[in-house]
């Protein structure tokens, strides 16, 4: 993967049915099972310094769900970068921009994956008590905004406060189609099972987001296709609105 001097590369590795659905009933059939396992080891080939993730996502595979209100401690806290200890040097990304997620430390653990140190992304709009609480936890953070979300600006800081230069976003729809938008997506590696969900409640490859003022339709270019075991597709796109 090529890098940038400015920001990481970023791609938006996706398992989906092709009704587009990346979550439902689907996931348990064998078909899926077996792309499934495509998608790992092709997650691991990319190799990415960093991982991100959406709040809800992260709710449920990393944290322990949704703080109900954090320790209370009365102080302001700076609206400034925070880098908390650690000798990890594999990353989880979490854009959690109003600060509502549990963590019980600051490190990341999911079968499959290196332990990884966490990285909140949030804006300014967030309350000096889960400010407090990420600190004792260690767990860095950056601003990107004070009300609404730079993603531009969350991925400049990950270049420079932490070398990140390649990284990897695996979902939910809401932050794909953000990243999206802002231009900062690289490459788009989807893999396509051979089944359909129908459901109308479940999350979709890009889902429309409240972080996006403006939502534009984007048009990719074809970068390649292969067929995997089991009847699934990888396909590789170039978003055609991507910004260098």
């Amino acid at each position: 993967m090529k890098t940038h001097q400015t920001r990481p590369y970023v791609v938006c590795h996706i398992l989906s049915a092709l009704d587009g659905k990346i979550s439902g009933s689907f996931f348990s059939l064998p078909e899926t099972a077996a792309a499934g396992a495509a998608y790992g080891n092709i997650r691991s080939e990319y190799a990415c310094d960093a991982i991100l993730n959406g709040a809800v996502t992260a709710s449920e595979i990393y944290a322990d769900g949704y703080l109900a209100s954090p320790p209370k401690n009365g102080r302001p806290v700076p609206r400034e970068d925070f880098i908390g200890a650690t000798s990890y040097r594999n990353y989880v990304v979490v854009i959690d921009a109003e600060g509502k997620l549990h963590w019980r430390g600051n490190i990341a653990r999911r079968r499959g994956m290196p332990d990884s140190h966490v990285i909140e992304v949030l804006t300014e709009n967030v309350a000096d008590d889960y400010l407090s609480f990420l600190r004792e936890k260690k767990i860095s953070y950056v601003f990107a905004g004070k009300k609404e979300l730079d993603i531009r600006t969350a991925m400049r800081k990950l270049k420079t406060l932490f070398v990140i230069d390649t990284l990897m976003c695996c979902g939910g729809g809401v932050i794909d189609w953000t990243l999206l938008q802002a231009g900062v997506v690289d490459e788009l590696s989807l893999i396509l099972v051979p089944a359909a969900d129908g459901r109308r409640d479940t999350a979709s490859v890009f889902d429309q987001s409240d972080y996006v003022r403006d939502n534009s339709p984007v048009a990719f270019s074809l970068i390649d296709v292969k067929e995997l075991d089991g009847g699934a597709l990888w396909l590789k796109y170039k978003p055609k609105n991507n910004m260098e």
